[in-house]
């Protein structure tokens, strides 16, 4: 049970905003303002009254959990310098028969973009730091950090996440986008 949580924590987690790059179609923020790429002390922190990139609400489609037996659809929804996620769980692959025994986790908290990073395959992607504050209602005090690189209104995120800026993923996770749905 506590893999379930800790993986679908780590896979609302995994959306973030967008980097430049061959193909891309993205600048990180409309306005004047610059992004506070946040720190490992205080957290992820983006102007509320900034617009990024990921503004709006972006859908991983029904899919299966890596190393799990189950399948799950996740939603995150970006609004000014916030980000809310929920995660649904299903037995099936259709996402039909919903998994009894799993949560159905949400979190919610605060991001940041930071630096653009240029991978191995010779995209561009950017830095996402996280700031998770509330988890299934309570109080959560976490920051993970992770890349993501948006083309066509498709977000890529890390192949998984990390507590130290340090440790910050390097490649993208291809097989299992988010898409923009509104």
């Amino acid at each position: 049970m506590k893999r379930v949580v800790a993986c679908t924590l780590v896979s609302a987690l995994m959306a973030g905003c967008g980097g430049g790059g061959s193909g891309s179609d993205l600048e990180k923020t409309s306005g004047n303002t610059t992004p506070d790429t946040g720190n490992e002390d205080n957290g992820a922190v983006t102007p509320s009254d900034q617009i990024t990139v990921l503004e709006g609400t972006w859908n991983k489609q029904c899919g299966p959990v890596e190393g799990e037996t189950h399948h799950d659809i996740v939603t995150v929804s970006f609004t000014g310098g916030t980000f809310a996620s929920s995660i649904e769980n299903y037995i099936d692959s259709g996402c039909s028969i919903p998994f009894q025994e799993a949560p159905n986790p949400t979190s919610s908290g605060n991001f940041a973009l930071g630096d653009d990073i240029l991978l191995s395959d010779g995209l561009t992607a950017t830095e996402l730091d996280t700031h998770i504050t509330q988890f299934n209602g309570a109080y959560f005090d976490i920051n993970e950090y992770s890349i993501i690189y948006i083309n066509n209104d498709i977000l890529y995120t890390a192949e998984g996440t990390t507590d130290s800026t340090a440790q910050r993923p390097t490649s993208l996770d291809y097989g299992r986008p988010f898409y923009r749905i509104n």
